[in-house]
């Protein structure tokens, strides 16, 4: 928000900006320290509450409620010359680069994020595609436009609600209570959702609104700071500490949960507090990052998009430069931007302000409408590129949307309508492999049951922390109950990814606390400590056992993990011009996955469980190579391709026959 646009400059607002988008910026570039920096972008959503709460309140005692129509159109316009015109400016840029610069399949991804952002339902999209978290956001070029969007929805919606009111009631007591009615059903939400649907609750304007409103309550509520300079500045000392807090000690937590209300207070102290001459929030380098937040924070995640697929991983000089970068580009973008580019804009009418605007966006939705329906026109890119990226859309086409208890499915799913051959249990890389063990069944009539839940290993009353109402616990129940309703001849692979499980991610770029487990039982750990790995080793056992007491049980070693999104980085490599390797060492294979072997190893000691090594059919010579003749054997960074699969073949033909030197002839 510029000086213009509120009554009264409040430098403390400028400060918080800067304190937000460092907090934000640098946890994004993985400054150690700032983990929990993500909390800047509730201290925006604060900051914006009490703004617009302001000004539309300002401008109905002013008598803006009896031309609703001209107070709206004045009230959007306004947000539409603060956001827009950088945005779009950054689409295009990205867009330009993205053709010369990044595979088509990417481009065509990258236009459709760009007109997401342009119309403010990049949140909404982001929702139904990717976790803020994830190891794989850091990939997406414009994952960052969701929060302008939840903004941008809450603008929407406010002043509708707030002239509603003032109709029927207009007195600012009305729309505090009405704010309060609002902020408390968003802040309950929020935290049911968050335990429940946790992509939800960080995602969307409902689970959202609550921290705007909070905003909102202060602006209503505090038109005067306290009298005493000793209040002002406990409330600032106070407030501001509680972000720092947040900053530092926030990390990895399902977010946003009742941690959330300690940034949200703060940044409600100092707003209360309005001190115009701290210097923790009036310092002139403050002011100066303050001015410039947003076009820094428009900059900066593209850059750390970009550091990721050009480093492996990002140098200390690399992760320099990016920051360099963000200062310099936002800095551009706010003068000449935010600046220059406004003041015609501003001294514009408001129709042909309005359609300069439209056509401003109009000159991205376009061309972006046109990339993305025609795929990012791949025929501009090289063919070798191209082909790498179909590695990543080899995967199996069959038994679509079959993860048991989900889509209505309560009856497992079967390749084929003769009698069942094989049971492939397990998650993922369960889903991943079902072609080739279906594959390596000798008898065609029969057929193959996959029973699968995503994020899910093969142990009774496991829960997934991140998202429980995954009902992991729940799909292990149902296998428990279908097992024996099987014919006992038939034999039960169990393939999981099982290393994410016992020692969590090892992709270069994640958010997740290693330290802490991914998934609990009846008690929860905190630490993967020897207890942890000695409970969860016994589970593990014990419901690979208690299949065997009704089938033959098989227990797939695990699939050797790249770290990195193979064919992605490959293609991005070649885009560029650099070659890259991408492998896995079996010293790395042997430590990450020890505990592992361990639990299958007492499995098949104390109830006959079959092991099958898939290390033959992928490494050599100490080597598990991502590639193979120029074809990714993934499809990511951790699951085989069909291509992939289809090595491992042979091996899955052991269990359906006694195995010959010839199987492992097949191996690489």
């Amino acid at each position: 928000m510029d000086k213009s646009s509120v009554a009264g400059f409040r430098n403390d607002i400028n400060g918080l900006r800067a304190w937000a988008v460092i907090a934000v910026v640098l946890y994004h570039f993985k400054i150690s320290g700032f983990d929990g920096g993500f909390v800047g972008v509730d201290v925006f959503f604060v900051i914006s509450g009490f703004l617009m709460t302001g000004i539309i309140a300002r401008a109905l005692e002013n008598g803006a409620g009896a031309t609703p129509i001209a107070f709206l159109w004045k009230f959007f316009i306004a947000r539409a010359k603060r956001i827009w015109p950088a945005l779009i400016v950054l689409c295009a840029v990205l867009l330009l680069l993205g053709w010369f610069l990044i595979p088509a399949k990417d481009l065509s991804i990258l236009a459709e994020q760009a007109r997401s952002a342009i119309f403010f339902v990049s949140n909404v999209k982001f929702w139904r595609e990717t976790g803020y978290f994830s190891a794989g956001a850091h990939t997406i070029w414009l994952l960052h436009t969701w929060s302008l969007s939840v903004e941008w929805q809450f603008y929407v919606i406010l002043p509708f609600m707030m002239l509603a009111i003032w109709k029927i009631f207009p007195s600012r007591r009305a729309m505090l209570w009405m704010l309060i009615v609002l902020g408390s059903a968003s802040l309950a939400l929020c935290m049911i959702w968050v335990l429940k649907k946790p992509g939800t609750a960080f995602f969307l304007l409902p689970t959202r609104a609550w921290e705007m409103v909070a905003g909102g309550v202060v602006a209503l509520l505090a038109q005067r700071p306290p009298a005493s300079v000793g209040a002002r500045r406990v409330l600032e000392w106070g407030g501001l500490g509680l972000i720092a807090l947040s900053i530092l000690t926030f990390g990895h937590l399902i977010w946003p949960g009742w941690q959330a209300l300690v940034p949200v207070i703060g940044t409600v102290m100092v707003l209360m507090a309005a001190q115009q001459n701290s210097m923790l929030t009036n310092w002139a380098p403050l002011r100066w990052i303050g001015a410039r937040s947003y076009s820094m924070y428009l900059w900066h995640w593209p850059l750390v998009v970009a550091l990721n697929f050009l480093a492996e991983p990002p140098s200390t000089l690399a992760i320099g430069t990016g920051l360099l970068l963000t200062v310099l580009l936002g800095h551009l973008s706010y003068e000449l931007v935010e600046t220059r580019l406004r003041q015609p804009l501003d001294g514009m009418k408001r129709t042909p302000a309005s359609a300069a605007l439209v056509a401003g966006c109009l000159l991205i939705v376009l061309p972006a409408t046109v990339l993305n329906v025609n795929a990012g026109f791949p025929r501009h890119i090289p063919d070798a590129v191209n082909n790498m990226l179909a590695a990543a859309e080899d995967t199996s086409k069959v038994l679509k949307d079959c993860d048991i208890l989900n889509h209505g499915n309560d009856n497992g799913c079967a390749l084929g309508t003769g009698t069942p051959g094989v049971i492939v249990l397990g998650d993922s890389h369960a889903k991943a492999l079902f072609e080739a063990v279906q594959q390596a069944q000798p008898e065609s009539q029969r057929s193959s049951l996959r029973w699968t839940m995503e994020g899910c290993p093969t142990i009774e009353g496991v829960q997934n922390v991140s998202n429980p109402s995954m009902g992991c616990d729940k799909f292990m129940r149902w296998v428990m109950q279908n097992i024996p309703l099987v014919p006992s001849d038939v034999p039960v692979v169990i393939i999981n990814r099982m290393a994410l499980y016992m020692e969590g991610s090892n992709e270069l770029v994640h958010d997740e606390d290693l330290t802490r487990p991914n998934i609990s039982f009846e008690k929860r750990f905190n630490a993967r400590s020897p207890e942890f790995y000695a409970d969860i080793t016994q589970r593990m056992v014990a419901t690979a056992c208690a299949i065997s007491k009704y089938h033959p049980v098989y227990m797939v070693r695990p699939v050797p993990e790249m770290r990195v999104d193979v064919p992605n980085t490959l293609a991005h490599s070649m885009m560029l011009g650099k070659q890259r390797k991408i492998e896995m060492t079996m010293d790395e294979y042997t430590r990450r996955n020890a505990m592992v072997w361990k639990a299958q190893d007492l499995a098949s000691a104390r109830c006959g469980v079959k092991i099958l090594d898939p290390l033959p059919y992928l490494c050599v010579n100490g080597v598990c190579n991502a590639v193979n003749e120029g074809r990714s054997l993934y499809s990511d960074d951790d699951h085989l391709n069909l291509h992939g699969a289809r090595r491992l073949t042979p091996m899955f033909q052991t269990i359906f026959r006694p195995a010959s030197p010839h199987d492992t002839a097949q191996a690489l």
